[in-house]
Parts: C-alpha cells; structure tokens; sequence
C-alpha cells in the first residue's frame, strides 16, 4: 500500500517540526484499525488561528477559529486515492494540549488522526458516532505517544 503525506508548515513554527515522522505511521495506523487497504495521499497544514478562522467561516459559516478543518477530496489518480487535507492550528493546538495536560506532540496528533477519521468518513454527530471515534483515536495513538507531559 502507498501512502503519500505533504506536511506543510505554513507559519514555520518549529515546534512542530518534528512531529512530521509521526504522520505515516499514524496514518497507516488508521488505515489498518478501519481497515481501509488503498493506496492513498493526504495533506496535513499548519496554520494560525486567524486562517483556520478564516476557513471555518468561509466553509462552515461558523465565525471562530478552531483545532482542526477536514477537506475530503476523494478524487484517484493512477491508483492512488487523494483524501483531501488536514488544517490544524498551532495555537488552538497548544492551549488544548496545556488545558487537556497533553504534551503539544500528543495533542496535534489527536488532531491529525481525528482529521484522518473525517477523511475516511467518521463523524461525531451523534453520541454513538463520537464513542466510535474516540475508541479509534485511543487505539491509534496511545501505541505511538504518550498522552501526558510527564
């Protein structure tokens, strides 16, 4: 299986960096617990919060930032099924990572994976939905990060 992630740090915010090596694992992770077995690509972005308010508004008519944004595109080409883009905001990311005592690793990578699930199709509109959901984000992450700072 193929799997082709871009990583786009688009505020240049260093402390993110290095989290880029978890992205693959962590999305063949999540291919492999819901059992999708295709070849795929996925974006992640890195943004502020005056951008991902800028497009939660514009696409969800919702006018506050937010932690992470999920465009599906669902479009193949040669084999390889496009999934569409991840948008995740550094500062959300880090006061929920302070508020939740997660470390900022563990906390942008719940954000990731919980864009991979929308991606796949997941949602958590209803309460047994959001029990699924954070079920498999528990399971994919907790082999890969630590969910404290200690």
């Amino acid at each position: 299986m193929f799997m082709d992630i871009t990583f786009l740090n688009q505020i240049d915010d260093e402390a993110f960096s290095s989290f880029e090596n978890y992205l693959k694992p962590l999305l063949k992770k999540t291919l492999e617990v819901t059992n999708f077995d295709v070849s795929v690509s996925v974006s992640v972005v890195l943004v502020n919060d005056k951008e991902i308010h800028q497009y939660n508004k514009d696409f969800r008519n919702i006018d506050r930032p937010t932690d992470v944004l999920s465009f599906v595109d669902g479009e193949t080409f040669d084999g390889i099924l496009s999934l569409g883009d991840i948008i995740v905001s550094n500062e959300t990311c880090r006061r929920q990572a302070e508020e939740y005592g997660h470390s900022l690793k563990r906390e942008f990578l719940f954000l990731v994976v919980h864009g991979y699930l929308h991606l796949l199709g997941y949602d958590h509109i209803n309460p047994e939905d959001e029990k699924e959901m954070l079920r498999l984000q528990k399971e994919i992450l907790d082999n890969v990060v630590k969910r404290s700072n200690a």
